[in-house]
């Protein structure tokens, strides 16, 4: 029997870059860019949630919200949270502002993992992909640990924890700087905006299941 993953939708703070909550733009015909991620992210894996830091910010067509046990120390205690309140042995964490996202490097991502407490891309410029990664059960007491001492970064989980660093070149199929891109500035979701527009509707071979 294959461990439960669930995917973890994180909303974020207070978008203060963006200037507006990123979840409710709207980013093509009637979806926002919560919605859009709901929709691509529904039955990829064995449940969806959205991690938020107070209930009732976004209209969530009925996927259950996970409400932060430490409140304003970013998307590590949506993490934290999602194996708090859920039965899951694995997370697929991702960000409400990457548009593009694709599920079957999620899948791919999980399939990498191994024995690994977590699975995370790391871009050629040697940043790790924290909001796009695969997370095991027991991150959980070092995820606990970490926000305690008020380390909020994924870094410092990654420390403590044994990764799956995932290079560029094992991903070669897939377009990481479309996939990953990140809205988070107006001159982000202008460019978003013009790859969905010129944007070759590209499939993968999903052949993790």
């Amino acid at each position: 029997m294959s461990m439960k993953t669930i995917t973890v939708i994180v909303t974020g703070g207070m978008s203060r870059r963006m200037g507006r909550d990123k979840g409710n733009i709207v980013f093509e015909g009637d979806e926002t860019m919560l919605s859009r991620l709901i929709r691509r992210y529904t039955d990829v894996f064995d449940g969806l949630y959205i991690s938020v830091n107070q209930k009732g910010r976004f209209a969530t067509g009925g996927i259950p919200e996970l409400v932060d046990l430490h409140p304003g120390q970013g998307p590590m205690a949506g993490l934290e949270a999602a194996f708090s309140k859920t039965d899951a042995a694995q997370v697929f964490l991702t960000a409400v502002d990457l548009p593009f996202g694709e599920p079957a490097l999620a899948q791919r991502l999980r399939a990498l993992k191994g024995d690994a407490a977590a699975c995370v891309i790391q871009r050629a410029d040697g940043r790790p992909e924290s909001l796009f990664a695969v997370y095991d059960r027991a991150c959980l007491p070092h995820i606990t640990a970490c926000l305690e001492e008020g380390k909020c970064s994924f870094r410092a989980l990654f420390d403590r924890v044994p990764v799956r660093y995932v290079q560029e070149a094992e991903l070669a199929e897939f377009p990481l700087d479309h996939v990953l891109l990140n809205v988070n500035r107006p001159a982000d979701l202008e460019q978003a905006m013009r790859e969905r527009k010129n944007a070759t509707r590209l499939t993968f071979q999903q052949t993790v299941h």
